[in-house]
């Protein structure tokens, strides 16, 4: 309000000026022998409307000024003016305008740095992928995960499996498990899916969690839980069978000491007493299966002490011939582990690769260490013998699941927690030899 009553002001005493120059040029002309007279009027009417033209020209000076401070973000111009006529007014309210408008760009400033922080340091790997098919990776958790393997189109996805490759079709709010390759091993991964609009163009959002370790403990828990219930509710029924039955027998045999002819009874006594023992002795193998291994970690090479494994395990085995031979890249690997927890699991990997290539003519078995991207140790046992069916490859590590007489299904589950206690995964897959592979990430 205070800059419009001046700048009404000045505009006002201008433009009276500038009428009252002309009018005396006007008199001057129209009068004779005045012609200084005229100079002076034409002088005075010049100069009222040059500072009529200024004075207009210098407000529109300032509000374009103003708008290309704004335009560029340019917040380190002033306005103030303490020549008076009403621009000092505007001048203060341009330059309070500017702060207000600077302190609001700061906010938005650290408001989008917050949000990209949570965007980039969300635990999901997230996707976006537009409408030309160009798939770019958002956040630090999504070019972790896709370090190996870098993905720019749409048709990349296929490499990590035709579940996600399918996944850029879903509609907006989906939400399900799928299967995700990484480095060759397949990982379960939650993946969401959202739709946004960017830029006055559509995106597809992928978020993608990758969940292998988590179910695998909460079902190797669940089994574990099942397995102790059921050898609890069966040791406890069997224990007074079997002491019952070892009290016959020796009840028999007392008796036949002294004369009684007891024979048939004591040959039945005494089967019922070795098959109860039995029973009890396999299920209380069973029970250490629900016992979740203790991992002491410590550092170690790995070329030694794989070594001296591969001959435990051939040594275990003496009737084979087995081409078995030991891969290390690089050799001087070290491994921060539980040598003896991770030993034993690799020894029934490596009985499991000897048994199923007993009937091969050639018999290969390859040990093998690696370092992935990121650090991870990934080892693997392979073979030449027939190999795992494509839909039996998770069943096989689920407890007491077993393809070959006289197996005891614990073998690949006890290999499963070993993985799963050190922090990494299992997987079953196909070797580059024609037989099976079972991997392990830790």
């Amino acid at each position: 309000m205070g800059f419009r009553r001046k700048f009404e002001f000045g505009l006002a005493w201008r433009t009276l000026v500038l009428i009252l120059a002309i009018w005396l040029l006007a008199q001057a002309i129209s009068t004779p022998d005045l012609r200084a007279a005229r100079i002076v009027a034409a002088l005075i009417a010049f100069s009222a409307l040059a500072s009529l033209w200024q004075f207009i020209r210098r407000t529109n000076f300032q509000v374009a000024r103003f708008i290309e401070s704004v335009r560029f973000e340019d917040y380190s111009q002033r306005f103030s003016d303490p020549s008076g006529g009403g621009f000092d007014v505007l001048g203060d309210t341009l330059d309070h305008a500017l702060k207000a408008l600077q302190a609001r760009h700061a906010e938005a400033a650290v408001e989008a740095r917050y949000l990209a922080a949570i965007v980039d340091d969300s635990p999901s790997a997230l996707l976006s992928i537009d409408e030309d098919g160009h798939v770019e990776m958002l956040n630090k958790a999504a070019r972790q995960l896709f370090a190996r393997q870098p993905i720019s189109r749409r048709e990349d996805l296929a490499v990590l499996g035709a579940e996600l490759a399918a996944a850029a079709d879903l509609p907006p709010g989906t939400r399900k498990i799928t299967r995700l390759l990484i480095d060759g091993i397949p990982h379960r991964a939650i993946l969401a899916s959202a739709h946004v609009a960017r830029l006055d163009r559509g995106a597809t959002i992928l978020s993608i969690l990758p969940v292998q370790s988590e179910l695998g403990a909460l079902e190797v828990a669940a089994q574990a839980d099942l397995v102790r219930v059921l050898t609890h509710e069966i040791m406890n029924s069997l224990t007074p069978v079997t002491s019952l039955a070892r009290s016959s027998a020796d009840m028999v045999a007392l008796a036949e000491q002294q004369g009684a002819d007891l024979g048939d009874a004591r040959v039945a006594t005494e089967t019922v007493a070795r098959r109860a023992e039995g029973i009890l002795r396999f299920v209380e193998s069973y029970r250490e299966f629900a016992q979740t291994p203790e991992v002491r970690r410590q550092s170690f090479a790995a070329l030694p002490w794989a070594e001296e494994l591969l001959r435990l395990a051939l040594a275990s085995a003496p009737d084979r011939v087995a081409g078995a031979s030991l891969e290390m890249k690089p050799e001087s690997l070290k491994l921060n582990a539980d040598p003896e927890l991770l030993a034993q699991a690799l020894l029934n990997l490596l009985r499991n690769a000897f048994r199923v290539t007993a009937d091969s003519p050639d018999p290969i078995v390859v040990l093998a260490f690696s370092r992935q991207a990121g650090g991870r140790i990934k080892i693997e046992v392979r073979d030449n013998g027939p190999g795992i069916p494509a839909d039996r490859r998770d069943d096989v590590f689920l407890p007491f699941y077993t393809t070959h007489k006289g197996g005891s299904g614990v073998g690949l589950s006890f290999a499963r927690q070993v993985a799963l206690a050190h922090g990494g995964s299992i997987s079953a897959g196909e070797a580059p030899e024609g037989g099976a592979e079972v991997a392990l990430v830790i």
